[in-house]
């Protein structure tokens, strides 16, 4: 994977993504006039991370491009603040204070929703194993702009970390969280969610293991 520039990139977009190149361990090319699949061939690379006015995206050839959005997080803060109840949330028991353990972050949808129940006295440390979307979520919660201000307070209260869930929680003191959440991508997939299908061919498949149930419960307060 490499870090590029959209086409005529201000100065300030060539220093990000050579800082984002950098502190990530990538190499940065010049864009230039090349379009992205003469880059591709100069380079043998088929993974690009694109940096442009209206943040960094993820590119990999012949699939559809990722980018964060909120998706969900919108419709389900609205619900709340309307007085309907989130299933999620309802069968967590998060509340005001709580400090949650994300281990399946992908976009951050489920995050955001935890960030805005467990208010400016609490937070969401969110883990993603795949590279390529823990830059373009962990850049995307602090370039997004919202019209819902309770969502937008949320995003602040995330904190992204690259990390295996189980590693991370090996790491973890017993009962350091107050909530331990998994939301792993489905085994068989639902296609009509059209905001999770770009992430399908980048986020990590893999099931959750017993002994990551086991930790999670060891961590977890609640």
């Amino acid at each position: 994977m490499m870090v590029t520039t959209a086409y005529a990139p201000t100065a300030d977009i060539v220093h990000r993504a050579k800082q984002l190149a950098g502190e990530s361990g990538l190499y940065y090319v010049r864009r230039g006039h090349a379009t992205l699949p003469r880059l591709s061939a100069r380079y043998g690379e088929d993974e690009w991370l694109i940096v442009g006015k209206d943040g960094i995206r993820y590119v990999r050839t012949g699939n559809a491009p990722v980018f964060f959005h909120p998706s969900t997080a919108y419709l389900r803060i609205q619900r709340l603040l309307k007085g309907e109840s989130d299933p999620m949330l309802a069968a967590s028991g998060a509340a005001s204070g709580d400090q949650v353990l994300d281990c399946t972050a992908g976009l951050a949808s489920d995050a955001i929703v935890f960030a805005s129940r467990v208010g400016p006295e609490g937070g969401v440390t969110a883990l993603e194993s795949r590279l390529p979307i823990y830059l373009v979520v962990r850049e995307g919660l602090s370039d997004y702009v919202s019209d819902l201000p309770e969502l937008q307070a949320a995003l602040p209260r995330i904190r992204m970390k690259h990390a295996d869930h189980l590693d991370f929680l090996r790491e973890q003191a017993d009962d350091c969280f107050d909530i331990v959440y998994f939301d792993p991508m489905f085994r068989i997939p639902v296609h009509e969610s059209k905001a999770i299908e770009p992430l399908r061919h980048v986020s990590d498949a893999r099931p959750i293991r017993q002994e990551a149930v086991s930790e999670a419960v060891r961590v977890a307060r609640k």
